[in-house]
């Protein structure tokens, strides 16, 4: 075409019209102001992360001298609880427990029918009185009388005992996990050099019955020492818990215990129900085994994955720098321990269509997160005000150690203001509808929600 003075006339005010475009000079409510998005930088940190379901277990109303642990644990004496036929004494077996739903230190317990060292029987009395024998013990310096576990009287009074447990903690969100005891010393299901007292098996699978029955939706872990009840527990989803860690011998004896019922055993159950127990020898057992053994323990916690210990070595005094930085890995280690690594997606999305992600989370932890917790994405905008909360579908229960990475969608609604939104997540405690999870990421807010992209809605 000839250039001519006519064609540059029309060429000019063209050139200007996308110039001012571009500068967002015509924008409106359809025609958003463009400018470049500010980028989100993910940046891991290296802090213990005081979250829930993991790290170390206290005595209950007991408290770490390192950290704000979220768990505390003790064994009840039936007697204490049931004192009178019917009659449940549930302020005893919560005394201590403090505001849980305030300090988010949930609970797990446990029953007992016989304590060694206790110096009185741990059944009621009334229910001695009614005709269940009791037998003579002795074990560790110890001597007592043990109830007859096969006993029809005892069976009956124990089965309403643990449905009474159940109908009153099943659904507690103040209770973490339920230890299946009554069995054996201790309710740790031995009666180790007294195998007199042994249950038959169709008593041992009546008591594992009352807590299934009991506890349908609470998770719950058996000691490793009887491989019937090992073996029943962990066929319909139960963990297991392993009370004398510290030494070669003790957790070569818990390995070839579980190899005896299934080689795999231990590999098969972590998945997806808990591991944990504590130290042998109390106090000084669990300094020993985080001092002097450390490396011996931390290695065996991570091959047998365990999400907690405790209570013996929940609260453990650092006797050195060395030890305290001992303490600190195993905090980091023990459980899971989430980074978000990659949160990918298109700059702008139109309302009412789907906003696409590819998100990464590697967990740097030795076992999973076992409760369904929503993983809920926000869009807030430059004054965090929330404009948009989703619940994505994401099971976090997915997230094993390593890398889990996945593509979601999820829909922006046609309500939503058009304009520029920062994108937090956070994962939710269901009980509260609240962030109750902590990342090993920087950019958390005030509501433990963190801000990983931004985008433009358009």
């Amino acid at each position: 075409m000839k250039w001519n003075y006519n064609n540059r006339i029309y060429f000019v005010p063209l050139i200007l019209y996308f110039f001012l475009l571009e500068k967002g000079y015509f924008a409106c409510k359809d025609n958003p102001v463009e400018f470049e998005l500010e980028e989100v930088e993910l940046i891991e940190i290296d802090d213990p992360l005081e979250n829930p379901f993991k790290g170390f277990a206290t005595w209950i109303g007991d408290t770490n001298p390192m950290f704000d642990e979220k768990l505390q644990y003790a064994t009840f004496a039936w007697r204490d609880i049931e004192p009178q036929k019917g009659v449940y004494n549930w302020s005893r077996l919560e005394q201590g427990w403090g505001d849980v739903q305030k300090t988010e230190k949930r609970v797990g317990f446990r029953i007992a029918a016989c304590i060694p060292g206790s110096e009185q029987n741990d059944i009621p009395q009334w229910l001695i009185d009614e005709g269940v024998s009791m037998r003579p013990y002795s074990i560790d310096g110890h001597q007592g009388f043990a109830p007859d576990w096969d006993d029809t009287v005892f069976l009956a009074a124990h089965h309403d005992f643990i449905t009474a447990l159940g109908s009153r903690y099943d659904q507690d969100p103040r209770v973490a996990w339920i230890d299946i005891g009554s069995y054996g010393f201790w309710g740790e299901w031995h009666v180790w050099l007294n195998e007199s007292l042994s249950a038959t098996q169709e008593t041992k699978q009546a008591i594992l019955e009352d807590y299934f029955q009991a506890f349908p939706t609470k998770p719950k872990v058996i000691a490793f020492d009887d491989d019937f009840a090992t073996k029943y527990v962990t066929e319909r989803g139960g963990g297991i818990r392993n009370d004398c860690l510290g030494t070669e011998a003790s957790n070569n004896w818990y390995l070839k215990s579980l190899d005896r019922i299934n080689p795999t055993l231990n590999e098969n159950v972590w998945k997806t129900a808990i591991i944990t127990g504590e130290f042998c020898g109390g106090t000084q057992g669990a300094i020993d085994g985080t001092t002097l053994r450390f490396n011996l323990n931390f290695d065996f916690i991570k091959q047998t994955h365990w999400s907690f210990i405790g209570p013996a070595g929940g609260a453990i005094q650092p006797q050195s720098e060395e030890h305290r930085k001992n303490l600190e890995l195993l905090h980091k280690t023990l459980g899971y321990r989430f980074v978000i690594r990659r949160f990918v997606h298109r700059d702008d999305v139109k309302k009412g269509e789907n906003f696409e992600f590819d998100i990464q989370i590697e967990n740097k932890g030795i076992a999973p997160f076992y409760f369904q917790w929503p993983f809920v994405v926000y869009f807030t905008n430059e004054n965090d005000s929330t404009l948009l909360e989703v619940e994505t579908g994401i099971d976090i229960r997915e997230w094993l150690p390593g890398t889990w990475s996945k593509i979601v969608s999820i829909y922006i609604p046609v309500s939503i203001p058009a304009g520029v939104y920062n994108i937090k997540l956070a994962v939710h405690d269901p009980n509260t509808n609240e962030p109750a999870l902590l990342f090993a990421n920087t950019n958390k807010d005030q509501k433990l929600r963190y801000l990983v992209s931004r985008v433009r809605v358009m």
